[in-house]
Protein backbone atom coordinates (compact mmCIF):
# COMPACT_ATOMS: atom_id res chain seq x y z
CA UNK A 1 0.00 0.00 0.00
CA UNK A 2 1.02 3.59 -0.58
CA UNK A 3 0.33 6.38 1.85
CA UNK A 4 -1.65 9.40 0.80
CA UNK A 5 1.59 11.38 0.79
CA UNK A 6 3.11 9.30 -2.05
CA UNK A 7 2.11 8.29 -5.56
CA UNK A 8 1.63 4.61 -6.52
CA UNK A 9 5.24 4.63 -7.81
CA UNK A 10 6.57 5.64 -4.41
CA UNK A 11 7.33 9.26 -5.22
CA UNK A 12 6.38 11.82 -2.61
CA UNK A 13 3.54 14.21 -3.57
CA UNK A 14 4.48 17.88 -3.83
CA UNK A 15 1.14 18.86 -2.27
CA UNK A 16 -0.14 16.23 0.15
CA UNK A 17 -3.91 15.81 0.02
CA UNK A 18 -5.56 16.86 3.26
CA UNK A 19 -8.02 14.52 4.88
CA UNK A 20 -11.39 15.92 5.97
CA UNK A 21 -14.55 14.66 7.52
CA UNK A 22 -17.72 14.68 5.41
CA UNK A 23 -19.26 17.48 7.49
CA UNK A 24 -16.07 19.56 7.42
CA UNK A 25 -16.03 19.62 3.63
CA UNK A 26 -19.70 20.63 3.52
CA UNK A 27 -19.04 23.44 5.99
CA UNK A 28 -16.13 24.70 3.87
CA UNK A 29 -18.15 24.59 0.65
CA UNK A 30 -21.14 26.28 2.30
CA UNK A 31 -18.86 28.95 3.73
CA UNK A 32 -17.32 29.64 0.32
CA UNK A 33 -20.68 29.77 -1.45
CA UNK A 34 -22.18 32.11 1.14
CA UNK A 35 -19.14 34.38 1.37
CA UNK A 36 -18.06 34.59 -2.27
CA UNK A 37 -21.07 33.73 -4.44
CA UNK A 38 -23.95 35.55 -2.75
CA UNK A 39 -23.20 39.22 -3.30
CA UNK A 40 -26.81 40.01 -4.18
CA UNK A 41 -28.10 38.20 -1.10
CA UNK A 42 -25.79 40.15 1.21
CA UNK A 43 -26.77 43.41 -0.49
CA UNK A 44 -30.45 42.69 0.13
CA UNK A 45 -29.66 41.62 3.70
CA UNK A 46 -28.01 44.97 4.32
CA UNK A 47 -31.03 46.84 2.98
CA UNK A 48 -33.48 44.85 5.08
CA UNK A 49 -31.59 44.24 8.34
CA UNK A 50 -29.05 47.07 8.20
CA UNK A 51 -30.28 48.57 11.46
CA UNK A 52 -30.54 45.23 13.28
CA UNK A 53 -27.16 43.45 13.33
CA UNK A 54 -28.40 40.73 15.69
CA UNK A 55 -31.32 39.84 13.44
CA UNK A 56 -29.03 39.93 10.42
CA UNK A 57 -26.57 37.56 12.09
CA UNK A 58 -29.26 35.10 13.16
CA UNK A 59 -30.92 35.09 9.74
CA UNK A 60 -27.55 34.69 8.01
CA UNK A 61 -26.72 31.70 10.20
CA UNK A 62 -30.11 30.18 9.37
CA UNK A 63 -29.44 30.54 5.64
CA UNK A 64 -25.93 29.14 6.12
CA UNK A 65 -27.62 26.11 7.73
CA UNK A 66 -29.91 25.92 4.68
CA UNK A 67 -26.84 25.76 2.42
CA UNK A 68 -25.36 22.96 4.53
CA UNK A 69 -28.76 21.22 4.46
CA UNK A 70 -28.76 21.36 0.66
CA UNK A 71 -25.30 19.82 0.50
CA UNK A 72 -26.21 17.15 3.04
CA UNK A 73 -29.53 16.27 1.42
CA UNK A 74 -28.34 15.98 -2.19
CA UNK A 75 -24.82 14.72 -1.49
CA UNK A 76 -24.73 11.63 0.73
CA UNK A 77 -21.61 9.45 0.64
CA UNK A 78 -19.64 9.59 -2.58
CA UNK A 79 -22.18 11.89 -4.22
CA UNK A 80 -20.91 14.65 -1.97
CA UNK A 81 -18.13 16.00 -4.19
CA UNK A 82 -20.03 15.94 -7.53
CA UNK A 83 -23.04 17.61 -5.90
CA UNK A 84 -20.89 20.25 -4.20
CA UNK A 85 -19.11 20.99 -7.49
CA UNK A 86 -22.39 21.40 -9.38
CA UNK A 87 -23.82 23.71 -6.72
CA UNK A 88 -20.69 25.86 -6.79
CA UNK A 89 -20.93 26.16 -10.58
CA UNK A 90 -24.63 27.07 -10.35
CA UNK A 91 -23.98 29.73 -7.75
CA UNK A 92 -20.97 31.14 -9.61
CA UNK A 93 -22.91 31.56 -12.85
CA UNK A 94 -25.93 33.11 -11.16
CA UNK A 95 -23.73 35.40 -9.06
CA UNK A 96 -21.91 36.71 -12.15
CA UNK A 97 -25.07 37.60 -14.07
CA UNK A 98 -26.70 39.14 -11.03
CA UNK A 99 -23.60 41.18 -10.26
CA UNK A 100 -23.07 42.27 -13.88
CA UNK A 101 -26.63 42.81 -15.09
CA UNK A 102 -28.87 42.68 -12.01
CA UNK A 103 -30.45 39.49 -13.42
CA UNK A 104 -32.11 37.12 -10.93
CA UNK A 105 -32.56 33.42 -11.67
CA UNK A 106 -36.25 32.56 -11.47
CA UNK A 107 -38.35 29.96 -13.27
CA UNK A 108 -38.78 32.06 -16.41
CA UNK A 109 -35.06 32.79 -16.54
CA UNK A 110 -34.46 29.02 -16.39
CA UNK A 111 -36.94 28.66 -19.25
CA UNK A 112 -34.99 31.27 -21.21
CA UNK A 113 -31.78 29.29 -20.62
CA UNK A 114 -33.28 26.02 -21.84
CA UNK A 115 -35.22 27.47 -24.76
CA UNK A 116 -32.73 30.00 -26.12
CA UNK A 117 -30.71 29.59 -29.28
CA UNK A 118 -26.93 29.32 -29.53
CA UNK A 119 -26.81 32.61 -31.43
CA UNK A 120 -28.55 34.40 -28.58
CA UNK A 121 -26.75 32.71 -25.70
CA UNK A 122 -23.24 33.13 -27.08
CA UNK A 123 -23.48 36.90 -26.67
CA UNK A 124 -23.86 36.41 -22.93
CA UNK A 125 -20.71 34.30 -22.70
CA UNK A 126 -18.33 37.21 -22.87
CA UNK A 127 -14.65 37.15 -21.91
CA UNK A 128 -15.39 38.58 -18.48
CA UNK A 129 -18.18 36.03 -17.92
CA UNK A 130 -15.88 33.13 -18.81
CA UNK A 131 -13.05 34.54 -16.69
CA UNK A 132 -15.29 35.12 -13.69
CA UNK A 133 -16.98 31.73 -13.83
CA UNK A 134 -13.63 29.98 -14.29
CA UNK A 135 -12.10 31.70 -11.26
CA UNK A 136 -15.11 31.63 -8.92
CA UNK A 137 -16.81 28.48 -10.16
CA UNK A 138 -14.74 26.00 -12.14
CA UNK A 139 -11.54 26.30 -10.07
CA UNK A 140 -13.25 26.00 -6.65
CA UNK A 141 -15.42 23.15 -7.99
CA UNK A 142 -12.26 21.31 -9.07
CA UNK A 143 -10.65 21.94 -5.67
CA UNK A 144 -13.55 20.11 -4.01
CA UNK A 145 -12.08 16.88 -5.41
CA UNK A 146 -8.62 17.51 -3.95
CA UNK A 147 -9.00 16.57 -0.26
CA UNK A 148 -9.65 13.00 0.81
CA UNK A 149 -12.85 12.54 2.76
CA UNK A 150 -12.90 10.13 5.63
CA UNK A 151 -15.85 7.90 4.73
CA UNK A 152 -17.85 5.89 7.23
CA UNK A 153 -18.69 2.25 6.58
CA UNK A 154 -21.73 1.56 4.42
CA UNK A 155 -24.08 0.64 7.23
CA UNK A 156 -23.18 3.86 9.03
CA UNK A 157 -24.81 5.78 6.14
CA UNK A 158 -28.15 4.47 7.36
CA UNK A 159 -27.94 6.87 10.29
CA UNK A 160 -25.25 9.36 9.24
CA UNK A 161 -27.11 10.82 6.23
CA UNK A 162 -30.50 11.38 7.92
CA UNK A 163 -28.74 12.70 11.03
CA UNK A 164 -26.80 15.29 8.99
CA UNK A 165 -29.99 16.37 7.22
CA UNK A 166 -31.94 16.53 10.49
CA UNK A 167 -29.30 18.57 12.32
CA UNK A 168 -28.99 21.06 9.45
CA UNK A 169 -32.76 21.43 9.31
CA UNK A 170 -32.93 21.88 13.07
CA UNK A 171 -30.40 24.73 12.92
CA UNK A 172 -32.33 26.34 10.05
CA UNK A 173 -35.65 26.06 11.87
CA UNK A 174 -34.15 27.18 15.15
CA UNK A 175 -32.74 30.33 13.59
CA UNK A 176 -35.99 31.25 11.83
CA UNK A 177 -38.20 30.50 14.83
CA UNK A 178 -36.01 32.55 17.15
CA UNK A 179 -37.79 35.62 15.73
CA UNK A 180 -40.49 34.04 13.60
CA UNK A 181 -42.71 37.13 13.38
CA UNK A 182 -39.93 39.24 11.84
CA UNK A 183 -38.36 36.60 9.64
CA UNK A 184 -41.68 35.28 8.28
CA UNK A 185 -42.71 38.81 7.36
CA UNK A 186 -39.39 39.36 5.54
CA UNK A 187 -39.71 36.08 3.63
CA UNK A 188 -43.30 36.89 2.70
CA UNK A 189 -42.95 40.55 1.76
CA UNK A 190 -39.33 40.89 0.56
CA UNK A 191 -39.21 38.19 -2.09
CA UNK A 192 -36.10 39.70 -3.66
CA UNK A 193 -34.05 38.46 -0.66
CA UNK A 194 -34.39 34.73 -1.28
CA UNK A 195 -34.63 35.32 -5.04
CA UNK A 196 -30.99 36.42 -4.81
CA UNK A 197 -29.84 33.52 -2.58
CA UNK A 198 -27.64 30.97 -4.33
CA UNK A 199 -27.75 28.11 -5.02
CA UNK A 200 -31.24 27.93 -3.49
CA UNK A 201 -32.94 30.27 -5.97
CA UNK A 202 -31.53 28.37 -8.95
CA UNK A 203 -32.45 24.96 -7.53
CA UNK A 204 -35.98 26.12 -6.73
CA UNK A 205 -36.38 27.60 -10.20
CA UNK A 206 -35.19 24.38 -11.85
CA UNK A 207 -37.68 22.36 -9.82
CA UNK A 208 -40.56 24.71 -10.67
CA UNK A 209 -39.60 24.67 -14.34
CA UNK A 210 -39.46 20.85 -14.42
CA UNK A 211 -42.84 20.57 -12.67
CA UNK A 212 -44.40 23.02 -15.09
CA UNK A 213 -42.97 21.15 -18.08
CA UNK A 214 -44.41 17.92 -16.70
CA UNK A 215 -47.86 19.44 -16.29
CA UNK A 216 -47.69 20.94 -19.78
CA UNK A 217 -47.02 17.52 -21.32
CA UNK A 218 -50.17 16.15 -19.69
CA UNK A 219 -52.41 19.13 -20.48
CA UNK A 220 -55.42 18.62 -22.76
CA UNK A 221 -55.96 21.28 -25.41
CA UNK A 222 -59.05 23.44 -24.97
CA UNK A 223 -60.68 24.90 -28.07
CA UNK A 224 -61.01 28.69 -28.16
CA UNK A 225 -63.44 30.46 -30.47
CA UNK A 226 -64.97 27.41 -32.19
CA UNK A 227 -67.60 29.79 -33.59
CA UNK A 228 -65.04 32.08 -35.25
CA UNK A 229 -66.20 33.31 -38.65
CA UNK A 230 -65.80 36.34 -40.91
CA UNK A 231 -68.00 39.25 -39.88
CA UNK A 232 -70.14 41.07 -42.46
CA UNK A 233 -67.45 43.59 -43.37
CA UNK A 234 -64.70 41.00 -43.73
CA UNK A 235 -67.02 38.74 -45.73
CA UNK A 236 -67.97 41.64 -47.99
CA UNK A 237 -64.44 42.89 -48.63
CA UNK A 238 -63.69 43.14 -52.37
CA UNK A 239 -60.00 42.35 -51.94
CA UNK A 240 -58.08 39.98 -49.69
CA UNK A 241 -57.09 41.38 -46.30
CA UNK A 242 -53.43 41.33 -45.20
CA UNK A 243 -52.36 42.10 -41.64
CA UNK A 244 -48.63 42.19 -41.00
CA UNK A 245 -48.22 41.68 -37.26
CA UNK A 246 -44.75 42.47 -35.95
CA UNK A 247 -43.98 40.90 -32.57
CA UNK A 248 -41.19 43.19 -31.46
CA UNK A 249 -38.27 42.28 -29.22
CA UNK A 250 -36.88 44.23 -26.28
CA UNK A 251 -38.06 47.67 -27.36
CA UNK A 252 -38.93 49.89 -24.42
CA UNK A 253 -41.43 52.70 -24.69
CA UNK A 254 -39.15 55.23 -23.00
CA UNK A 255 -36.71 55.23 -25.95
CA UNK A 256 -39.35 55.32 -28.68
CA UNK A 257 -39.30 58.66 -30.47
CA UNK A 258 -43.08 58.71 -31.01
CA UNK A 259 -43.52 58.62 -27.22
CA UNK A 260 -41.70 61.91 -26.66
CA UNK A 261 -38.18 60.58 -26.15
CA UNK A 262 -35.58 63.35 -26.28
CA UNK A 263 -34.05 61.70 -29.36
CA UNK A 264 -35.98 61.09 -32.55
CA UNK A 265 -35.39 57.35 -32.79
CA UNK A 266 -38.49 56.85 -34.97
CA UNK A 267 -38.17 59.46 -37.74
CA UNK A 268 -39.77 57.22 -40.38
CA UNK A 269 -42.88 56.44 -38.36
CA UNK A 270 -43.19 60.12 -37.42
CA UNK A 271 -43.58 60.95 -41.12
CA UNK A 272 -46.22 58.30 -41.72
CA UNK A 273 -49.86 58.27 -40.76
CA UNK A 274 -49.57 55.83 -37.83
CA UNK A 275 -51.61 55.51 -34.67
CA UNK A 276 -49.24 55.41 -31.72
CA UNK A 277 -50.12 53.93 -28.32
CA UNK A 278 -47.79 55.66 -25.81
CA UNK A 279 -48.90 53.89 -22.61
CA UNK A 280 -48.82 50.11 -23.09
CA UNK A 281 -47.86 47.58 -20.40
CA UNK A 282 -46.34 44.16 -21.05
CA UNK A 283 -47.50 40.88 -19.59
CA UNK A 284 -44.00 39.94 -18.44
CA UNK A 285 -40.36 40.92 -18.72
CA UNK A 286 -39.09 38.07 -20.90
CA UNK A 287 -40.01 36.64 -24.28
CA UNK A 288 -40.92 33.30 -22.71
CA UNK A 289 -43.73 34.99 -20.77
CA UNK A 290 -44.79 38.04 -22.77
CA UNK A 291 -44.94 36.53 -26.23
CA UNK A 292 -47.29 33.63 -25.39
CA UNK A 293 -49.33 35.93 -23.15
CA UNK A 294 -49.77 38.42 -26.02
CA UNK A 295 -51.37 35.78 -28.25
CA UNK A 296 -53.31 34.06 -25.48
CA UNK A 297 -56.93 34.88 -24.57
CA UNK A 298 -55.75 34.99 -20.95
CA UNK A 299 -55.14 38.37 -19.33
CA UNK A 300 -51.96 39.00 -17.36
CA UNK A 301 -53.77 38.51 -14.05
CA UNK A 302 -54.83 35.00 -15.13
CA UNK A 303 -51.90 34.02 -17.32
CA UNK A 304 -49.89 30.92 -16.54
CA UNK A 305 -47.71 28.82 -18.79
CA UNK A 306 -49.97 25.83 -18.14
CA UNK A 307 -53.06 27.87 -19.01
CA UNK A 308 -51.50 29.03 -22.26
CA UNK A 309 -50.40 25.56 -23.36
CA UNK A 310 -53.79 24.04 -22.57
CA UNK A 311 -55.67 26.56 -24.75
CA UNK A 312 -55.74 27.50 -28.38
CA UNK A 313 -54.59 31.03 -29.11
CA UNK A 314 -55.08 33.89 -31.54
CA UNK A 315 -53.50 32.06 -34.47
CA UNK A 316 -55.88 29.12 -34.08
CA UNK A 317 -58.92 31.40 -33.99
CA UNK A 318 -57.76 33.32 -37.06
CA UNK A 319 -57.18 30.09 -38.95
CA UNK A 320 -60.69 28.92 -38.07
CA UNK A 321 -62.05 32.20 -39.45
CA UNK A 322 -60.48 31.45 -42.82
CA UNK A 323 -57.19 33.36 -42.60
CA UNK A 324 -53.96 31.93 -43.94
CA UNK A 325 -51.69 32.43 -40.93
CA UNK A 326 -47.90 32.26 -41.20
CA UNK A 327 -45.27 32.76 -38.49
CA UNK A 328 -41.73 33.65 -39.59
CA UNK A 329 -39.05 34.01 -36.94
CA UNK A 330 -35.83 36.00 -36.65
CA UNK A 331 -35.48 35.32 -32.94
CA UNK A 332 -35.68 32.40 -30.51
CA UNK A 333 -38.67 30.61 -32.01
CA UNK A 334 -42.43 30.72 -31.68
CA UNK A 335 -42.59 29.82 -27.95
CA UNK A 336 -45.24 27.15 -28.83
CA UNK A 337 -47.64 29.81 -30.18
CA UNK A 338 -47.57 28.39 -33.71
CA UNK A 339 -47.49 24.78 -32.52
CA UNK A 340 -50.52 23.80 -34.61
CA UNK A 341 -49.81 25.80 -37.77
CA UNK A 342 -46.02 25.46 -37.92
CA UNK A 343 -43.46 28.22 -38.27
CA UNK A 344 -40.44 29.13 -40.37
CA UNK A 345 -37.12 30.73 -39.60
CA UNK A 346 -35.95 33.60 -41.78
CA UNK A 347 -34.08 32.56 -44.89
CA UNK A 348 -30.79 34.44 -45.14
CA UNK A 349 -30.92 34.13 -48.94
CA UNK A 350 -33.89 36.53 -48.96
CA UNK A 351 -31.49 39.38 -48.26
CA UNK A 352 -27.82 38.35 -47.92
CA UNK A 353 -26.82 41.92 -47.11
CA UNK A 354 -29.18 41.98 -44.11
CA UNK A 355 -27.65 38.69 -42.92
CA UNK A 356 -23.97 39.54 -43.33
CA UNK A 357 -23.31 38.73 -39.63
CA UNK A 358 -26.62 37.96 -37.95
CA UNK A 359 -29.83 38.73 -39.79
CA UNK A 360 -31.24 42.16 -38.98
CA UNK A 361 -35.00 42.57 -39.29
CA UNK A 362 -34.56 44.04 -42.77
CA UNK A 363 -34.59 40.40 -43.89
CA UNK A 364 -38.37 40.47 -43.48
CA UNK A 365 -38.89 43.06 -46.21
CA UNK A 366 -38.46 40.73 -49.24
CA UNK A 367 -40.81 38.27 -47.52
CA UNK A 368 -43.51 40.94 -47.18
CA UNK A 369 -43.01 41.86 -50.83
CA UNK A 370 -43.42 38.21 -51.86
CA UNK A 371 -46.57 37.87 -49.73
CA UNK A 372 -48.13 40.92 -51.35
CA UNK A 373 -47.25 39.69 -54.84
CA UNK A 374 -48.83 36.27 -54.33
CA UNK A 375 -51.78 37.04 -52.04
CA UNK A 376 -55.07 35.40 -53.01
CA UNK A 377 -56.92 35.18 -49.71
CA UNK A 378 -57.16 36.76 -46.27
CA UNK A 379 -53.74 36.52 -44.62
CA UNK A 380 -52.05 37.28 -41.32
CA UNK A 381 -48.25 37.36 -41.46
CA UNK A 382 -46.67 37.24 -37.99
CA UNK A 383 -43.04 38.34 -37.94
CA UNK A 384 -41.08 37.71 -34.74
CA UNK A 385 -38.28 40.28 -34.76
CA UNK A 386 -34.79 40.20 -33.28
CA UNK A 387 -35.39 43.88 -32.54
CA UNK A 388 -33.14 45.14 -29.75
CA UNK A 389 -32.15 41.83 -28.24
CA UNK A 390 -29.12 42.42 -26.05
CA UNK A 391 -26.44 42.56 -25.01
CA UNK A 392 -25.19 42.67 -28.63
CA UNK A 393 -27.25 45.70 -29.65
CA UNK A 394 -24.60 46.65 -32.22
CA UNK A 395 -25.54 43.61 -34.34
CA UNK A 396 -29.15 44.75 -34.69
CA UNK A 397 -28.42 47.46 -37.25
CA UNK A 398 -26.00 47.94 -40.16
CA UNK A 399 -22.89 49.84 -39.21
CA UNK A 400 -23.66 52.57 -41.75
CA UNK A 401 -27.02 53.19 -40.05
CA UNK A 402 -25.55 54.09 -36.66
CA UNK A 403 -27.34 57.41 -36.05
CA UNK A 404 -26.06 57.80 -32.50
CA UNK A 405 -22.35 57.54 -31.84
CA UNK A 406 -20.05 56.53 -30.28
CA UNK A 407 -21.98 53.28 -29.87
CA UNK A 408 -21.00 50.20 -27.89
CA UNK A 409 -19.53 47.71 -30.36
CA UNK A 410 -19.33 44.72 -28.04
CA UNK A 411 -21.54 42.55 -25.88
CA UNK A 412 -19.08 43.21 -23.03
CA UNK A 413 -20.84 46.06 -21.25
CA UNK A 414 -17.89 46.61 -18.93
CA UNK A 415 -15.91 47.82 -21.95
CA UNK A 416 -18.44 50.57 -22.73
CA UNK A 417 -19.84 53.62 -21.00
CA UNK A 418 -23.55 53.83 -20.25
CA UNK A 419 -23.88 56.50 -22.97
CA UNK A 420 -22.32 54.19 -25.53
CA UNK A 421 -24.67 51.36 -24.52
CA UNK A 422 -27.68 53.67 -24.85
CA UNK A 423 -26.44 54.88 -28.25
CA UNK A 424 -26.25 51.30 -29.53
CA UNK A 425 -29.69 50.53 -28.10
CA UNK A 426 -31.20 53.63 -29.72
CA UNK A 427 -29.64 52.67 -33.04
CA UNK A 428 -31.51 49.37 -32.73
CA UNK A 429 -34.79 51.26 -32.21
CA UNK A 430 -34.00 53.34 -35.31
CA UNK A 431 -33.48 50.13 -37.29
CA UNK A 432 -36.89 48.86 -36.18
CA UNK A 433 -38.35 52.22 -37.25
CA UNK A 434 -36.79 51.80 -40.69
CA UNK A 435 -38.19 48.28 -41.14
CA UNK A 436 -41.69 49.34 -40.03
CA UNK A 437 -41.60 52.44 -42.23
CA UNK A 438 -40.54 50.51 -45.32
CA UNK A 439 -43.21 47.91 -44.59
CA UNK A 440 -45.86 50.65 -44.48
CA UNK A 441 -44.66 51.97 -47.82
CA UNK A 442 -44.95 48.53 -49.42
CA UNK A 443 -48.39 47.94 -47.95
CA UNK A 444 -49.61 51.39 -48.95
CA UNK A 445 -48.41 50.86 -52.51
CA UNK A 446 -50.19 47.55 -53.02
CA UNK A 447 -53.40 47.37 -55.05
CA UNK A 448 -53.81 43.63 -54.46
CA UNK A 449 -54.95 43.68 -50.82
CA UNK A 450 -56.53 45.70 -48.03
CA UNK A 451 -53.50 46.17 -45.82
CA UNK A 452 -52.75 46.89 -42.17
CA UNK A 453 -49.72 46.70 -39.88
CA UNK A 454 -49.54 46.28 -36.12
CA UNK A 455 -46.31 46.43 -34.10
CA UNK A 456 -46.10 45.48 -30.42
CA UNK A 457 -42.92 44.79 -28.44
CA UNK A 458 -42.84 41.88 -26.03
CA UNK A 459 -41.03 43.60 -23.14
CA UNK A 460 -38.66 46.45 -22.40
CA UNK A 461 -35.05 46.69 -21.29
CA UNK A 462 -32.95 48.14 -18.49
CA UNK A 463 -29.97 50.21 -19.60
CA UNK A 464 -28.17 50.70 -16.31
CA UNK A 465 -30.94 52.35 -14.28
CA UNK A 466 -30.58 51.24 -10.67
CA UNK A 467 -27.69 49.00 -11.66
CA UNK A 468 -29.94 46.83 -13.86
CA UNK A 469 -29.21 45.79 -17.43
CA UNK A 470 -31.07 43.65 -19.97
CA UNK A 471 -34.49 42.28 -18.94
CA UNK A 472 -36.28 39.32 -17.29
CA UNK A 473 -36.42 40.86 -13.81
CA UNK A 474 -39.10 39.13 -11.71
CA UNK A 475 -42.33 41.03 -12.35
CA UNK A 476 -42.83 41.91 -8.67
CA UNK A 477 -39.67 44.03 -8.76
CA UNK A 478 -39.38 44.93 -12.45
CA UNK A 479 -38.93 48.63 -13.28
CA UNK A 480 -41.12 50.32 -15.88
CA UNK A 481 -38.22 50.31 -18.32
CA UNK A 482 -38.86 46.55 -18.62
CA UNK A 483 -42.68 46.66 -18.59
CA UNK A 484 -43.61 49.66 -20.76
CA UNK A 485 -43.53 48.84 -24.46
CA UNK A 486 -44.25 50.61 -27.75
CA UNK A 487 -47.27 49.74 -29.92
CA UNK A 488 -48.04 51.20 -33.36
CA UNK A 489 -50.96 50.63 -35.71
CA UNK A 490 -51.16 51.58 -39.39
CA UNK A 491 -54.24 51.07 -41.58
CA UNK A 492 -54.50 51.72 -45.29
CA UNK A 493 -57.42 53.88 -46.40
CA UNK A 494 -58.95 50.88 -48.17
CA UNK A 495 -58.70 48.74 -45.04
CA UNK A 496 -60.31 51.43 -42.85
CA UNK A 497 -63.14 51.93 -45.29
CA UNK A 498 -63.80 48.22 -45.81
CA UNK A 499 -63.78 47.51 -42.07
CA UNK A 500 -65.76 50.64 -41.19
CA UNK A 501 -63.17 51.92 -38.72
CA UNK A 502 -63.24 55.55 -37.57
CA UNK A 503 -59.73 56.99 -37.59
CA UNK A 504 -60.41 59.80 -35.10
CA UNK A 505 -61.97 57.34 -32.68
CA UNK A 506 -58.96 55.00 -32.88
CA UNK A 507 -56.60 57.89 -32.20
CA UNK A 508 -58.63 58.84 -29.16
CA UNK A 509 -58.53 55.25 -27.88
CA UNK A 510 -54.75 55.23 -28.39
CA UNK A 511 -54.28 58.03 -25.86
CA UNK A 512 -55.55 55.79 -23.06
CA UNK A 513 -53.61 53.10 -21.16
CA UNK A 514 -53.50 49.71 -22.86
CA UNK A 515 -51.70 46.43 -22.34
CA UNK A 516 -50.83 43.20 -24.06
CA UNK A 517 -54.15 41.88 -22.75
CA UNK A 518 -55.72 43.82 -25.61
CA UNK A 519 -53.89 42.12 -28.49
CA UNK A 520 -55.95 38.92 -28.79
CA UNK A 521 -59.28 40.74 -28.76
CA UNK A 522 -58.18 43.79 -30.76
CA UNK A 523 -56.80 41.77 -33.67
CA UNK A 524 -60.07 39.85 -33.89
CA UNK A 525 -61.96 43.14 -33.78
CA UNK A 526 -59.64 44.84 -36.26
CA UNK A 527 -60.15 42.01 -38.78
CA UNK A 528 -63.90 41.75 -38.15
CA UNK A 529 -63.76 38.17 -36.89
CA UNK A 530 -66.96 37.34 -35.04
CA UNK A 531 -66.62 34.99 -32.07
CA UNK A 532 -67.73 34.79 -28.48
CA UNK A 533 -64.05 34.53 -27.56
CA UNK A 534 -63.60 38.24 -28.35
CA UNK A 535 -64.18 40.45 -25.32
CA UNK A 536 -65.43 43.86 -26.53
CA UNK A 537 -64.12 45.47 -23.33
CA UNK A 538 -60.58 44.46 -24.34
CA UNK A 539 -61.01 45.13 -28.06
CA UNK A 540 -59.50 48.55 -28.73
CA UNK A 541 -61.49 48.83 -31.96
CA UNK A 542 -64.90 47.87 -30.58
CA UNK A 543 -66.34 51.36 -30.19
CA UNK A 544 -64.71 52.68 -33.36
CA UNK A 545 -66.52 50.53 -35.91
CA UNK A 546 -69.42 51.92 -37.89
CA UNK A 547 -72.53 49.79 -37.88
CA UNK A 548 -73.20 47.92 -41.12
CA UNK A 549 -76.41 48.62 -42.92
CA UNK A 550 -79.10 46.10 -42.12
Amino acid sequence: MTSDQTTPTGRRRLLPRPELRHLTLNLLVAGYVMAALNGGFWHQMGLIFGGSPVQMTVFALAIFALTVLTLEFFGPGRLQKPVAAVLILMAAGANYYERSFGVLIDREMVRNVFETTFTESRHLMTASAIRSILLTGVLPAALVFWPRVRRVRRWHHLWRWPLGVALSFALLAGGLFSDFKTFSAVLRERKELMASYQPGATIGSLVRYARQQGRAQAAELRSIGPDAAPGPRLAGARKPVLLVLFAGETARAQNFGLNGYERQTTPGLARRDVINFPDVSSCGTSTAVSLPCMFSPLAQADYTRDGFLSRENLLDVLGRAGFAVRWVDNNTGDQKIAARIGWDRVDATLDPAACAVECTDAVFLPLIEQTLAGITGNTVLVLHMIGNHGPAYYLRYPRERALFTPDCQTAEFSDCTVDQIVNAYDNGIAQTDDVLSRTIDMLAGSDKALTAMLYLSDHGESLGEGGLYLHAAPLFMAPETQTKVPMVLWLSAGFRQAMGLDDACLRDVATRPASQDNLFHSVLGLLDVTTKARDPALDLTSRCREETAS
